[in-house]
């Protein structure tokens, strides 16, 4: 590298990648032309320009040969002779090993502490083992990528050697021969795709297929309800453009319907919730806003007949009010949202207050649903919590109801919450419950029962 900061007049370039394919790329132009030593620039992308002039060039020759010869790369031996098929799942194990190492490094860059810094920074060496042991590895697993498209292409798998920048149509489809592109391997059930099987660029947007046509049906689409103005949504706009809205919904019901197993939820589960539901309010308002807009265009164009116009300009101005969209400021339901979770970060689990008298810890202590319970999960006992409140609220519509096992269900998830624990201990929840003070944990404060009976 040159350490310059500008080369006037010569290309300017913006590199998109990982650490290994950048400092692949970056290593190439230096070895043939003086290049700048690269910046920062926004997206994750590097900034640098490159002098392609031939005395330039002449000079980066100079630097090379100054420095002496380089250590021999893995992708610099010779290929290897295998049959067409072994090349091609050689590919697919070595760009697995790239996703998972690039999935390993966000979450170390995520929830590191800083080990890795946020932006790459080419030029600056790693200053920490974790950081240094994580490049050096990238490094090594790009070169053996390279030397297995040689291979590949050395045994018959592809016609022609995938390149990493400028490549021709046929280098794209030898790239994508070998490494199928998407993250198939580095996701939750995420599975290889075996040779000769071809896999579509992953995209956000949802797949469209299929489009309603004819105009607007008088019976509006629902997704649970039932009645003559009313159709099923499922499967009906499976498919559509709007089939991507009618899914939110049904994982959103999915997660409104955990609501009797809530109380087994943690704080972090909480708030990470709130977090969630940050980003959706944000997004449902997008939503709402350009699909209105959509419409109020076709009919500022005449292309939407047989509507209420001015009805509409009232029902969608409504819309907007109720969401808080203003010109130029931000909707205030996200932003409202937002703040609730600001209020909350750094919260504590603590114990339920104390139990007045020793029947009480007795009656604690020979809780069977409790005793059922030692050695399982904190995920096990929030579905056995959820399940008694259910069917106690069910029993109440017939008989008295009875919310002591609830009540000792409750008590031993906010024990698990305040303690930290990943599993049941009745033992040590009891310890706590008869001596709460020398638990060392916090201790919350009474509150008054629930007024509606759910508990």
């Amino acid at each position: 590298m040159s350490g310059r900061r500008t080369l006037p007049g010569v290309a300017r370039v913006r590199i998109t990648g990982d650490d290994a394919a950048t400092q692949a790329l970056l290593d190439v132009l230096s070895e043939h032309f003086t290049v700048t030593d690269p910046a920062p620039y926004s997206g994750g992308r590097n900034y640098l320009e490159v002098d392609t002039r031939p005395a330039a060039r002449e000079a980066a020759v100079e630097d090379v040969a100054a420095a002496g010869p380089a250590p021999v790369r893995a992708f610099e031996h010779r290929p290897a002779e295998v049959p067409s098929t072994v090349a091609v799942l050689m590919a697919r194990q070595i760009e697995a090993a790239h996703q998972h190492l690039s999935a390993y490094r966000e979450l170390v860059q995520t929830y590191g502490g800083g080990l890795i810094p946020d932006w790459h920074q080419p030029d600056r060496e790693p200053d920490n083992p974790v950081h240094r042991s994580l490049s050096d590895a990238s490094h090594l697993v790009y070169d053996l990528r390279e030397w297995t498209s040689h291979t590949a292409h050395a045994s018959g798998a592809v016609a022609v050697l995938p390149e990493v920048i400028a490549a021709t149509p046929e280098q794209e489809r030898a790239e994508a021969v070998l490494y199928p592109p998407g993250e198939w391997c580095a996701v939750a059930g995420g599975t290889m795709p075996q040779p000769g099987e071809e896999r579509a660029e992953e995209t956000w947007q949802s797949p469209v297929t299929t489009q309603l046509t004819g105009p607007v049906p008088e019976k509006r689409y629902s997704a649970r309800a039932y009645g003559r103005s009313i159709q099923r949504a499922l499967p009906a706009v499976a498919g559509t453009p709007a089939g991507a809205v009618w899914e939110a919904e049904r994982s959103l019901y999915a997660f409104v319907c955990q609501h009797w197993e809530t109380p087994g939820d943690t704080p972090a589960d909480l708030a990470a919730a709130l977090d969630g539901l940050d980003e959706l309010a944000d997004t449902f308002t997008s939503a709402c806003t350009f699909t209105l807009d959509e419409i109020g265009r076709r009919l500022d164009d005449g292309l939407l007949v047989d509507v209420d116009r001015a009805a509409f300009t009232a029902a969608a101005a409504a819309v907007r009010d109720q969401l808080g969209v203003e010109e130029g400021r931000v909707a205030k339901l996200p932003y409202a949202l937002a703040s609730v979770g600001r209020t909350v970060a750094g919260a504590r689990a603590a114990l339920p207050s104390t139990l007045d008298d020793d029947r009480a810890l007795d009656a604690l202590a020979h809780a069977r649903v409790l005793g059922a319970l030692d050695g399982k999960p904190l995920t096990e006992i929030r579905a056995e919590l959820g399940r008694e409140r259910h069917w106690q609220r069910v029993r109440s519509k017939t008989r008295p109801a009875d919310y002591t096992a609830a009540d000792w269900l409750r008590r031993a998830v906010h024990w698990m919450h305040a303690a930290g624990a990943g599993t049941y201990n009745h033992g040590v929840h009891l310890a706590a419950e008869r001596s709460p003070h020398r638990s060392g944990l916090p201790i919350g404060t009474p509150a008054a029962a629930d007024e509606r009976g759910g508990r």
